[in-house]
């Protein structure tokens, strides 16, 4: 304590004094660190003495951290507190001090949404300082490592003070954050047209989907001819981008229809991109010309293609869907579960008994009661009292897993199976638990 008494003299309208856990363990912090890692421990202390006494310990030793600790005590709830870390903070707010400055663009920024005090002129001063021309070569060397937010912000300094706009925005596209990217392609509107061109044309080569958008809608009232650019958006693999061109495509006399036409005349893409681009158009101009395209896609080994091949296929695709029961992907499963639930199950269900009698064992368990609730709930009850029925070596299992979907029914609604069979079954259900063979109670489950 008296490294803290001698910083900060007990101010006579103090009332709060420290209990003897908080002076012991501020002492144990002083004599466990070094000077300058005790005060950033102790600026978080719940005691604001301790608090304000670290704030003036970090303004004497200058340093990213120190910055840090800082600014978070900016917004702390003693006022006294923030006032000295107003006052340490002031003195970051210098051209010599712009490297701390950038390296805590992170807690800086964030006051912006604190309340307890009103930031606005420590983020206004900071930016001033930061905007400098003598600073410039350090914000510019920043760029490339901020992220997020921080990135943003300084993306926005260099725009306001930089000689050479084109230059910028080039570095900007490469810039690792996508919203900065993203910045750089709207900032590409404000150039003359013979230098946002090739910028936007290298967008198109290189870039991200969402930066492909912006820099298409910029290059077509640029380009005397954009339907080759459009021809490429409607088969590629971003929903939005293919929106796009499906709606600027008849304002350039070009049909979507006969792009997708002339695109299965040729071979077929050679990786997921190419797959997922086709297979989307497909499926958005339901175009059964392409069902021999997709079919060569259900081959592929990335399920999101299988996946989309089967959804273009749709009430065509019946012999794919039951083949992708077998699909090693459980949401390839699943959607081929789900197209075959909009159609009639009397269509497909002598192929699902087949699968069922000869892979029931072989099958995960989720699997293979889910293909045994593609049939109409007493339909179900049908078929697991015939496979009790067959079995001999078997019979207790079977036994047991009538059992468990018998418990596992609060009544049916089926109105499909005709009354006459739903009777039969009632009265074997009964049978099987007057025997024993089923638990009590069985059947009023299923009525």
């Amino acid at each position: 304590m008296d490294d803290m008494e001698a910083l900060i003299p007990v101010p006579l309208s103090w009332h709060y004094q420290l209990s003897d856990y908080e002076a012991r363990r501020v002492r144990e912090v002083m004599e466990a660190l070094d000077r300058h890692r005790a005060w950033l421990e102790l600026s978080r202390f719940g005691n604001g003495f301790v608090r304000q006494a670290a704030v003036r310990g970090l303004a004497a030793q200058p340093s990213a951290e120190a910055l840090a600790a800082l600014l978070e005590r900016l917004n702390d709830w003693v006022p006294q507190v923030r006032q000295e870390a107003a006052a340490a903070v002031e003195a970051y707010l210098a051209p010599e001090h712009a490297g701390l400055l950038l390296q805590t663009l992170a807690p800086l920024l964030a006051l912006a949404s604190k309340q307890r005090a009103d930031h606005g002129t420590t983020l206004a001063r900071a930016r001033s300082v930061l905007q400098m021309a003598q600073v410039s070569a350090e914000v510019e060397g920043a760029f490339g490592t901020c992220r997020g937010k921080a990135a943003r912000f300084v993306f926005e300094l260099l725009l306001e003070g930089v000689a050479d706009r084109a230059a910028l925005l080039t570095l900007a596209l490469r810039h690792p954050e996508v919203s900065v990217r993203q910045m750089a392609v709207d900032a590409c509107g404000e150039l003359a047209p013979e230098q946002s061109l090739p910028l936007l044309e290298e967008v198109m080569r290189h870039g991200g989907a969402s930066v492909r958008v912006k820099a298409l809608r910029l290059l077509l009232p640029l380009l005397a001819d954009p339907r080759e650019y459009l021809r490429q958006a409607l088969l590629d693999p971003s929903g939005a981008l293919r929106c796009l061109a499906h709606w600027a495509a008849p304002r350039h006399q070009l049909d979507p229809r006969q792009v997708l036409l002339d695109r299965l005349q040729q071979p077929a893409p050679r990786n997921k991109r190419g797959w997922l681009g086709l297979l989307s158009l497909i499926n958005e101009l339901q175009e059964s010309a392409g069902d021999a395209m997709v079919r060569q896609a259900l081959l592929s080994p990335a399920p999101k293609v299988r996946l989309l091949a089967l959804q273009s296929l749709g009430e065509r695709g019946m012999a794919e869907q039951l083949t992708a029961l077998d699909d090693p992907s459980d949401k390839v499963f699943d959607c081929a579960l789900g197209l075959l639930r909009q159609q009639s199950w009397a269509v497909f269900d002598e192929a699902l008994e087949q699968r069922l009698d000869l892979h029931w064992h072989d099958l995960p368990k989720a699997r293979r009661w889910a293909l045994l609730a593609l049939k109409p709930s007493w339909r179900q009850l049908e078929y697991l009292l015939w496979r009790l029925g067959q079995a001999t070596d078997e019979r207790a299992y079977w036994r047991d897993a009538l059992g468990s979907w018998c418990d596992s029914r609060y009544g049916m609604f089926d109105p499909v199976t005709p009354k006459p069979l739903r009777e039969a079954l009632v009265q074997r259900v009964k049978a099987l638990e007057e025997t024993g063979e089923l638990p009590a109670g069985s059947l009023t489950r299923l009525l």
